[in-house]
C-alpha cells in the first residue's frame, strides 16, 4: 500500500494541469477540476474530510488563480504521503493478527468521514460497542464483521492500548459503557 496515495495524487495533479492547459481558459479549469471526482468514483475510494477540504481549496483556486492552487497542491502532496505512511503502519499492524480476520481490521481513520487515526476515534468506537486498539507501531485500529457491524468482544494479539466496551454491554446515555487499558 505504501506510495499508493502519493502516486494517485501525482497522477491526478498532472492530469488536471494537462487538461487545463490543453483546453485553456475557464473550460480548462472546469475540466481539470473534474479529474479528482472521477478518480474517486472509479477507484471507489471517496475523499475523507481532509481530502475534501484540499479539493475545495483547489477548486476555489481555479477561480482565484495560483495563489490558492499552489498551496492546495503542496498540501495534497504532503497529505498523500502521510496517508501512505499511516496506511503502511496499519498494514504492518494487521500482520500481527490472525490471517482469517485481517480483512475486518481497519485503521480508525476509516471509521467515518471526519474520523482521524487517533485515540479520540478509538474511544468513540468503544462507546458505540466496538473494540479499538493502538498497535505498538502507533497505528490505531478497529474491527468489524462482514456486515460492517462493530465487534464487541475481540481481543487483539498485539496492542499498546486497548479500548473496548464493558461486557455485558451496558447502556450509557445513547452509547455504551467502555473502558481502556494499557498493555
Amino acid at each position: 500500500m505504501s506510495g499508493e496515495n502519493s502516486t494517485t495524487n501525482a497522477a491526478v495533479t498532472v492530469a488536471a494541469f494537462a487538461i487545463e492547459r490543453a483546453l485553456g481558459g475557464a473550460r480548462g479549469s472546469v475540466a481539470g477540476l473534474a479529474v479528482q471526482p472521477v478518480v474517486w468514483a472509479v477507484t471507489g475510494n471517496g475523499p475523507d474530510a481532509g481530502d475534501a477540504f484540499i479539493y475545495g481549496v483547489g477548486a476555489a483556486g481555479a477561480a482565484a488563480g495560483w495563489i490558492l492552487v499552489v498551496p492546495a497542491t503542496v498540501t495534497g502532496i504532503i497529505k498523500a504521503a502521510v496517508d501512505d505512511y499511516v496506511g503502511g503502519l496499519v498494514q504492518e499492524a494487521k500482520q500481527d493478527e490472525p490471517e482469517a480476520i485481517r480483512g475486518g481490521i481497519y485503521g480508525t481513520d476509516d471509521y467515518g468521514f471526519w474520523a482521524s487515526n487517533n485515540h479520540i476515534t478509538a474511544m468513540t468506537i468503544a462507546s458505540y460497542g466496538g473494540v479499538a486498539w493502538q498497535h505498538r507501531n502507533g497505528a490505531y485500529l478497529f474491527i468489524k464483521d462482514a456486515s460492517d457491524t462493530l465487534i464487541c468482544d475481540y481481543h487483539p494479539q498485539s496492542y499498546q492500548r486497548l479500548y473496548r466496551p464493558v461486557l455485558p454491554l451496558r447502556p450509557n446515555g445513547d452509547r455504551v459503557a467502555w473502558t481502556s487499558a494499557d498493555f
